[in-house]
């Protein structure tokens, strides 16, 4: 009996620290955007070395959800597309918010793999994505 109780209030403690609300035309996600000025993704990339580890504010739109959790996201701000995370794995983007416009505060981040192919070579790939803190979700507003 003590056990499904400590069991009853554990999952009572997550479903209330759920990082999703609700409000007017957005729902939002995470911590609360502070960041009131946002940053064209063509900017943030255009030196992307120098801008790794820099707090931003973006504008565009999810082109692409994770269709298993929601855990990523792919983009879109005017031609330029990214992959967006959440910050400590801490809150998800529903899988049916492709084509949603978003507003995301978040860091850059480069990520390096390597690998060696057959004949030994190291082969090397570089990618940048942004890590959220935070995200503004439009309710209705599909493109």
């Amino acid at each position: 009996m003590k056990k499904l109780l400590i069991s009853i209030a554990i999952a009572s403690l997550l479903i209330l620290s759920c990082s999703e609300t609700s409000s007017g035309n957005s729902d939002f996600y995470g911590d609360n955007i502070t960041i009131e000025t946002s940053t064209d993704l063509a900017t943030i990339l255009a030196d992307r070395d120098a801008n790794v580890g820099k707090e931003f504010k973006i504008e565009g739109m999810m082109v692409e959800v994770c269709q298993k959790k929601g855990c990523w996201i792919n983009f879109k701000d005017g031609d330029e597309v990214i992959t967006v995370r959440f910050k400590d794995y801490g809150f998800f983007m529903p899988k049916d918010g492709a084509g949603r416009k978003a507003s995301i505060q978040g860091f850059l981040i480069h990520n390096t793999f390597e690998e060696t192919n057959d004949a030994g070579q190291v082969i090397r790939t570089d990618s940048y994505e942004i890590v959220a803190s935070a995200v503004e979700l439009a309710k209705a507003e599909k493109l």
